[in-house]
């Protein structure tokens, strides 16, 4: 799909053109046409938060699908432009945004890189209370290995100093409880709250930025930390191997309160396979215990009260009745509510990993509503909606060879780039008018291009999966 591909590279373009007055650095909000970052903050969109969003500022954390995509389309075409440019993104943010006080870096979904006032930026800030010095580090999604493998070979001590900030999101006192907030610039341990907010998918992403800092460095502490995360929520799953959203939560809030998170149980389990497929060289033990919790995890997953064959995409469910709280739709996330996709491809990076069928045929079942069912009119689906979907559909026909995920692919694209790509970059979100990356069009534009590039040569396609939202 040779027309497809030169506008995925027309708007990397772009984006590569956006980051020339910031270093490489890509601005978050930007105008379509002119590629100028915005000045003022627009309005959220229904389902998202200010305290989410990177205004005047850069996040590497929403950038990272864009910056695959960039080294792809490099591979694929020759020019060399385009791994330049994520190189000089990098390069920065390695050099100049890492030495915080913890060592955790400004990115994910509350802090990032303030582009005019050079310094960690706290989207906080947006909530309309004034603050300083206080930025949060919320992971947001997985950390990629290529990119601890990129970072680490630009500051290795910056990647080592994240792996020992980690430690940070540890509450003061016992009993022993992690929050998935932690300071950025103040060496401080937060504070035990009414909620304890410990989704379970969070230490996953612990785990596997530790798994990098234990393989690279040896360093027994990270893996006494990994055994601390590790055994965190093995001795809360339930007996079907279920984990609740949080372990602790007010009765009086129902939505938190005795509510498993398959989806979370599922990420967790994810995150545990791919990390031991790295350690059973060197810590067979860990390995061996990773593996073998992650079985239960997925198990615990399948238990859960889905019917994907009648589109039941399960998000929650009760602890007790097993029953399901609230369902995954196709299109239209918000915070808080996944896009099936989100869940189905984490499904098929469990599959590569494990090979059990049952999880090729939830991510298909998954994959059928994203071809069969008609994208909104009058929805703001989020840019990340679409490029998880057209993902899901892509890696579909990677897996199995079937044509038929890939012409769904073709025309799913076909769908999406008058709604979402007729000017220079991408919109945020459909019927917007501006480019944002906190709602994820670098998911849009990997989307776009592994769809392309996977109709030019499924076997030798340069541009993977892209696993992170789980």
């Amino acid at each position: 799909m040779p027309d497809l591909l030169a506008r995925v590279r027309a708007m990397l373009d772009a984006l590569i053109a956006a980051g020339e007055p910031y270093d490489g650095l890509f601005p978050s909000l930007l105008d379509r046409e002119t590629g100028a970052m915005l000045a003022e903050l627009p309005e959220p969109i229904p389902g998202q938060r200010n305290g989410d969003r990177a205004h005047l500022g850069s996040n590497l954390m929403h950038d990272e699908p864009a910056l695959f995509t960039l080294y792809a389309v490099s591979a694929a075409s020759g020019e060399p432009r385009y791994a330049a440019a994520a190189d000089r993104y990098l390069q920065r943010f390695a050099a100049h945004c890492t030495e915080t006080a913890t060592g955790l870096f400004p990115w994910g979904e509350h802090s990032f890189w303030h582009l005019i006032e050079d310094r960690v930026g706290d989207s906080y800030v947006y909530y309309g209370a004034p603050r300083r010095g206080t930025a949060i580090h919320d992971h947001l999604r997985a950390a990629p290995r290529w990119l601890w493998e990129k970072l680490w070979a630009l500051n290795p001590r910056g990647v080592e100093r994240f792996a020992e900030g980690l430690a940070y999101h540890w509450v003061e006192g016992e009993p022993r409880e992690y929050i998935r907030h932690a300071p950025i610039e103040e060496r401080v341990h937060p504070t035990r709250a009414d909620r304890s907010c410990d989704f379970p998918r969070h230490s996953g992403f612990y785990l596997g930025d530790l798994t990098f800092a234990l393989c690279r460095t040896g360093r027994a502490e990270f893996a006494a930390q990994m055994w601390a995360y590790l055994d965190y929520w093995w001795t809360k799953r339930d007996s079907r191997g279920l984990l609740r959203i949080e372990s602790r939560s007010p009765e009086a809030d129902a939505h938190f309160h005795e509510t498993n998170a398959p989806g979370q149980t599922l990420s967790l389990a994810t995150s545990l396979l791919e990390g031991a497929a790295l350690l059973e060289a060197t810590q067979p033990a860990l390995a061996a215990a990773m593996r073998e919790r992650a079985g239960v995890y997925l198990d615990g997953f399948f238990a859960a009260p889905h019917d994907p064959d009648n589109g039941v995409f399960v998000i929650l469910s009760s602890c007790g009745a097993n029953e399901p709280k609230q369902t995954m739709p196709i299109w239209g996330s918000r915070y808080g509510l996944w896009p099936a996709a989100y869940v189905a491809l984490t499904c098929l990076c469990a599959y590569r990993l494990t090979g059990d069928d049952r999880l090729l045929r939830w991510a298909a079942a998954a994959g059928r509503g994203y071809a069969a069912q008609p994208f909104p009119a009058d929805v703001a689906v989020p840019a990340m909606d679409t490029g998880l979907g057209l993902g899901l559909l892509a890696d579909l026909y990677a897996v199995t060879g079937d044509g038929r995920w890939l012409d769904a692919a073709r025309a799913l694209a076909g769908v999406l780039l008058p709604i979402y790509c007729e000017a220079r970059l991408p919109r945020g979100a459909a019927g917007i008018g501006w480019y944002e990356s906190q709602m994820g069009p670098g998911f849009l534009l990997h989307g776009l291009a592994r769809t392309a590039l996977l109709a030019e040569d499924r076997e030798a396609c340069p541009l993977a999966a892209d696993y992170t939202a789980r």
